[in-house]
């Protein structure tokens, strides 16, 4: 079995989050500016950035290239040699801070100290930093706070708070100091132990705590602390980074990284995470360009920015930020690529910001052609897939629109719209420039927003598809997996209780063929559908549908299989429920979605 790779980034602590909990004192005012913002950019550089995920010539595998020190357990002694070389002779703060801004990207997140354990940084709480152990000799943290104050950008700062490699008394470097907690330890697994817990809380106390301080003090106001791993951390040692943080400045934000649910001001995904479940109001999305965080000069697996803006606007439709890392070159560069996708980015920003900046959720779900955002009285339709008939459905908007047009249109030309009954509307679009990255339509409506979340199935153009994401769940096994690329599916069916649900409503009746995406061990068990309608009535009768489990060669090797037709009787709102039964121990099954299409 491949070694699993843990790559440390509080997945497992995705819990749902208590509002009664968080420190709701001041915290409308300190985060207006991150909800105006919407979109950031992530700065992963540091030692590793020079070697770039090389070491002794070889390539050290793993998935970040930050972690470079802990993968290929470095020595510290030897790790320490880098600085040595570390010049960083095109590192240019200024233009750091203006490709953020000609990139649409409100603030800009540093790495001012990594799991590594050196500061990017001139601190005074240890030598090891880059003014003092590098020919490169200057502060780029000054220089970037002076830059960033320039361009408009506000600055934010990223520390690893609950591990330093290079430090004896805290966690994750055991082939240096055997006695440290390990990089993968729990917190049960130490915090008994007198000799362990008693020098990492020296680590914690006589060393992060004032690095956090002197970052607050040195560089002008932060807006965010970015902290990492909390997890790592009792809930009182998470308690002491945030006290630290309102102390020196009541206005910084505080990630939930800072240890978990509920702490900080707002929520965080895992790391490249497309796929979530929103445990709270506020909350933010990270993704890099290509894998790694930090430059791997290897990781040529590059996202094409109508990718990234996609996934971006998803997050905006879930009323998320979306923050996008560039790991810089040892010599302080932007590397090409992602100057060119940031650039690409830049240029819709242009044309299409004022659906990003400011926005709220999507008051009317994920319509099949895209996404949705609104601000004051205009929705904003993201079209992923424009209408091949022209003809877009905008559902659940009730409210009466006084105009829509394309937001790219410098003359803002009128679409004809007309009304689909009392909840959905229809807008007759233009030709569209196949060219064109993710058109954006305005519909300026009147009123207060009046809007009906549940899905619609369309008529016309496009499939009706019920992710599992989108499931509410209920049973005692089954669950949603991470989230990440290709594990956007339900995991742990295995008892007849265990079961998918999904609303949708329908303006007529209709026939509509029923396929099911999953992915079995083995063969065994029988898939149960049953559509009923909200709320349930004599009238009409729930409607079934069963098909045998097949194995597909894992649960991940998903097969789409068709289970046959519904004939929805009239117009409503409708429930849809999966079960599976007699499911044998071994069955693996994970289910991926459930398609429906009209016949």
């Amino acid at each position: 079995m491949a070694e699993r790779e843990d790559l440390m980034d509080n997945a497992e602590e995705l819990t749902e989050f208590r509002p009664e909990a968080a420190d709701a004192e001041g915290h409308d005012g300190r985060i207006a500016w991150w909800r105006e913002a919407r979109v950031g950019l992530f700065v992963h550089w540091g030692l590793y950035s020079l070697p770039g995920g090389i070491w002794r010539g070889e390539e050290v595998k793993a998935s970040y290239a930050e972690h470079l020190m802990l993968r290929a357990k470095i020595p510290a002694t030897e790790y320490e040699t880098i600085a040595d070389d570390f010049r960083a002779e095109h590192f240019d703060a200024k233009l750091w801070a203006r490709t953020a801004r000609m990139a649409g990207l409100k603030y800009l997140i540093i790495t001012a100290k990594h799991h590594d354990g050196f500061a990017m940084y001139d601190s005074d709480v240890s030598d090891y930093n880059i003014v003092k152990r590098t020919p490169f000799g200057r502060d780029p943290l000054e220089e970037l706070a002076e830059a960033c104050r320039e361009e408009g950008v506000k600055l934010c700062v990223y520390y690893s708070h609950s591990m330093d490699w290079h430090h004896p008394d805290s966690q994750g470097n055991t082939w240096d100091y055997p006695g440290n907690i390990g990089a993968y330890d729990d917190v049960s697994s130490w915090v008994e132990n007198e000799d362990k817990r008693t020098r990492y809380e020296s680590y914690l106390h006589t060393f992060a705590l004032p690095q956090v301080k002197e970052l607050l003090e040195k560089y002008g106001p932060i807006g965010l602390m970015w902290f990492d791993c909390g997890h790592k951390l009792t809930e009182e040692q998470g308690a002491a980074f945030v006290r630290q943080v309102r102390e020196v400045q009541p206005d910084c934000l505080v990630n939930r990284r800072v240890w978990k649910e509920p702490f900080g001001d707002y929520g965080n995904s895992s790391d490249n995470q497309p796929h979530v479940r929103v445990p709270r109001k506020d909350w933010e999305s990270i993704a890099t360009l290509n894998d790694s965080w930090g430059y791997k000069a290897n990781d040529r697996n590059w996202k094409t920015a109508e990718a990234v803006l996609r996934q971006m606007i998803d997050v905006l439709s879930l009323n998320g930020n979306f923050v996008i890392n560039v790991g810089p070159t040892g010599d302080g560069a932007f590397d090409p690529k992602s100057v060119e996708l940031l650039d690409e980015m830049g240029a819709w920003m242009k044309r299409n910001g004022e659906a990003v900046y400011g926005t709220e959720k999507s008051p009317i779900g994920k319509p099949p052609w895209g996404r949705c955002t609104v601000k004051g009285g205009t929705l904003y339709g993201h079209l992923f897939d424009p209408p091949a008939s022209g003809r877009l459905v905008v559902p659940g908007l009730r409210n009466p629109v006084q105009r829509a047009y394309l937001l790219a249109d410098p003359d803002r030309l009128p679409l004809p719209v007309s009304r689909l009954g009392g909840e959905d509307l229809l807008i007759e679009l233009p030709a569209m420039d196949d060219s064109v990255t993710i058109p954006v339509v305005a519909l300026e409506f009147e009123g207060e927003l009046d809007a009906n979340p549940v899905p619609l199935l369309v008529e016309t153009d496009y499939p009706s598809v019920f992710g599992a994401f989108d499931a509410d769940l209920a049973g005692p096994c089954v669950r949603y997996d991470t989230g990440k690329k290709d594990r956007d599916n339900l995991i742990g069916w295995q008892s007849p209780q265990d079961e998918a649900s999904w609303s949708f409503r329908v303006n007529g009746p209709g026939r509509f063929g029923v396929t099911v995406t999953y992915g079995a061990e083995a063969a065994g068990g029988t898939l149960l559908l049953a559509v009923a309608p909200k709320p349930a009535h004599s009238d009409v009768p729930p409607l079934k549908l069963a098909a045998a489990i097949e194995g597909t060669g894992g649960g991940l090797a998903f097969r789409s299989v068709g289970m046959g037709h519904v004939d929805i009787p009239e117009a409503g709102e409708y429930t849809l429920t999966l079960r599976a039964d007699g499911l044998p121990a071994d069955s693996g099954l994970c289910v991926k979605a459930i398609q429906w299409e009209r016949s």
